[in-house]
This record gives structure tokens, sequence and C-alpha cells, in this order.
């Protein structure tokens, strides 16, 4: 068998690793002419981030010679390999290293760097560019084609009267799964929906809606109902000593009384707490810890969950649901902050007219927005408790690794 041949296989190797959704990359270990370990990328389905395919490949050569030195072996890889890998592929002490096509980002025999002509090393790979480099590149580059098309976003789902409203599905998780959508949705209050609103909400086939506001609220701006709809409620802040922030549509009657409860400084400050007391407050845990149950059940299917703004409890439990099914840190903090632009906008005019009738619009703003310390002062309070927030979601909230996973497997779906 040539070269042509064994990079051949490597290939066969890469398209596994295609049809798994990984990075489309094969490598094969060649013994005396004999093919003895194939590899394909497989990080994510593996939970390894070392489960490179010239790393599978050279584990399972060394297991069929029963020895750790590979000195009369080649390796035949489909992309240039990293760092990482070249560092295995010396401790192996590997013959020879041919590989198809170079990546200027990460490779590490020439491309970013080349450790195979360091001289200090006290072993040398023979290593070379070989065979069907265009074939392994239209492969990586119909992957990641393929990648960007699942990722592009359709026109985002609207409905008619909310400005805060979202889909959660979409998110990525860090292991590379994705939330379904028209699974969960996000929003501000429901009320003064007209008629089209209405009938879009009815679309979306809702089992469950969610209300975190407190009694007073709800009183005063109620729920639509729609059939085969079952409303829940659970008043977050019903222990919390912030009523301030509930009270706030009184305040803005009165610019004098709003400086006085909420300036200098005092609305942000009030805002921390709100923050603080969700985390804290024993009722607060109870109403997160039946509303993050209620997703084990596949029956209770879609489901829209909301407060007033849809900004501070909702972006609290939309914090913690997202968390569970593994979105990074850095995306949850991106659809939490995007309430600001959108509650802003919602309220423009009521704070335009609160102004210009003496209003602090720097005290509006710290009430209608979110901010980032906002979250963190939270996950702040989350670190006091229990030291992480999957330890608080567990130990504290009392949602079990098993009741995870079966969120889990409701509201996510694998690559490709």
């Amino acid at each position: 068998m040539t070269d042509l041949d064994f990079m051949h296989a490597a290939l066969q190797e890469a398209q596994r690793a295609f049809s798994l959704g990984e990075v489309p990359v094969g490598a094969v270990v060649v013994y005396r002419g004999e093919i003895i370990g194939r590899g394909h990328n497989q990080p994510i389905t593996s939970h390894d981030p070392s489960a490179h395919a010239e790393m599978v490949a050279i584990r399972q050569a060394a297991l069929h010679l029963g020895n750790y030195r590979l000195s009369e072996c080649e390796l035949f890889i489909t992309l240039e390999p990293c760092l990482m890998c070249s560092g295995a592929i010396f401790q192996s002490r590997i013959m020879r290293v041919v590989y198809a096509a170079s990546e200027p980002k990460t490779g590490a025999a020439g491309s970013v760097c080349n450790p195979y002509l360091d001289a200090r090393l006290n072993h040398h790979t023979q290593i070379e560019q070989g065979p069907c480099e265009a074939e392994s590149r239209q492969m990586l580059q119909d992957f990641f084609a393929l990648q960007r098309k699942s990722q592009q976003n359709a026109a985002p789902l609207c409905i008619s009267g909310l400005l805060n409203f979202r889909d959660l599905g979409g998110f990525k998780t860090a292991d590379g799964r994705t939330v379904k959508s028209g699974l969960v949705f996000r929003a501000e209050q429901l009320v003064a929906l007209e008629e089209v609103g209405l009938a879009e909400v009815a679309a979306l086939g809702l089992q469950q809606i969610w209300d975190f506001r407190a009694p007073t609220e709800v009183a005063k701006y109620p729920d639509p109902v729609w059939p085969n709809t079952t409303p829940k409620w659970g008043d977050v802040l019903a222990e919390s000593a912030q009523k301030t922030a509930v009270q706030f549509e009184a305040l803005l009657q009165d610019p004098a009384l709003l400086s006085q409860h909420l300036g200098e400084g005092r609305a942000e400050q009030v805002m921390i707490e709100v923050y603080r007391d969700m985390v804290r407050c024993p009722h607060a845990q109870t109403v997160m810890q039946q509303f993050l149950m209620s997703f084990c059940d596949a029956d209770q299917y879609p489901v829209l969950f909301h407060c007033t703004a849809g900004k501070d409890r909702t972006g609290w439990a939309a914090v913690l649901l997202l968390t569970i099914l593994g979105v990074p840190h850095e995306r949850i903090l991106r659809d939490y902050l995007a309430s600001n632009e959108n509650i802003l906008n919602k309220y423009q005019a009521l704070i335009a007219r609160c102004v210009a009738n003496g209003a602090d619009e720097c005290i509006l703003n710290a009430i209608f927005g979110v901010r980032a310390e906002y979250l963190k002062a939270a996950l702040h309070e989350v670190k006091k408790v229990s030291g992480t927030l999957p330890r608080y979601i567990e130990h504290v909230l009392g949602v079990t690794p098993l009741q995870q996973a079966q969120i889990q497997q409701v509201l996510l779906v694998n690559p490709f």
C-alpha cells in the first residue's frame, strides 16, 4: 500500500467525524505496511479535549503493539497536527508523520510553530505534507459551511405588543448540543396584547405560563387566558425587603418621592439587593425549584415564563435554566443583557414623560434596565451560599442530577 492508500483510510476516518458533528479530521497509524491504529476527531462526543484523531489512533496502535513506543510506525493525518498531538508524536517516538492539509491557526508542523525542527529535542520525527490536501480541505470547508448554515438564525419570532419576548431555542451548549426552538419562551407581562398579539401567542400552543409577579401586580394587570394553557404563579419577591422596586410605578407619579427613595445611587443598590434576595430568600428558592422541576415533564411544553418587565425575575429564571442546559456563561450573559435595550425601548415614551416632569433619568435607567453588576451580585450571593451555580441548583434548589438530565433530554438536540 502507498501513502495515498493510507491517506484515503485517514479520510474515511475524517468522514466518520463529520457524521458525528465533529471537525472532520482522521488519522491512521501504520506499522510495517499495516494499519494498526485508526482515529477520528471526537472531543465533543467523548467529552475529552484530548480526543483528537491522531491521539485516538496513537492510543489504539500502542495497545495493538503492547508498547508505548511506536518507533517503527508512520502516522497519516488529514490535517496538520496541533501542539498537543505533536507532543504525543514525540513521546511515542513515531518515525514518520504525513499530513494532508496545513492548519494556519493551530498547526504545529510549520504553520504556527515547528517543534520537529528544534535540535534541543532528543527525538526527531520525519514530517512531511503528503497527498489528498484538496480532499481534506474540501471536507473541512463543507463541514464549517454546514455548521454556519445550521447556526444562522431564522427571523426572530416576534409577538406584536411584546418587545422583550424571545425563544430560548438556538443556544449552543459547551458540549456542542443545541437548545430546541419552539419549546421555551421568555417575555414581559402579557397585558394589553391586541388581537394580533393574542392570536400569535395562541399559535405558540403553550401548555404552561409561569408568572413570577406579586399578587398586586397580577391583580392590576392579569394575564389573558388561553384554552388548554395552565397558569402557574410564584411570587419570587414575596420575602424580599426591596418592595420599592415592585412599587416603582407609584413612585413615578412623584419625582420628588422618587428621588427621595431611589436617588444618589440608591436605585442601583435596591436592584442589587433584589437580585441577592432572589438567591437567598427561601420562598424565591421554592418558586425557582418548582419552576425548574416542571421542565422535567415533556408533556408541559411549550412553556412561557415572565414577570412585569421580563428582565429581573425572568432573567434570573433564564440564567438557572440555561445553566442546567450547559449554555456557556458568556452566552447566558448576552441573553440577560439583551433585555436592557428591549425594555428601555418599550418604556422610552414613559421615561421621556417622567424626565420632562422632573424625574432623574439615571434612576429610571437603573430600574428599567438591567446591568451586568446586578447579575454579578446574584452570582456572588450564590458563591456565598453554595460555592458554584451548579451546586446551588442541585443542593439549594434541590434539582437533582437525574432531573437535570431529564430537562436536557427534552430540550437539547445533538449536533447534526
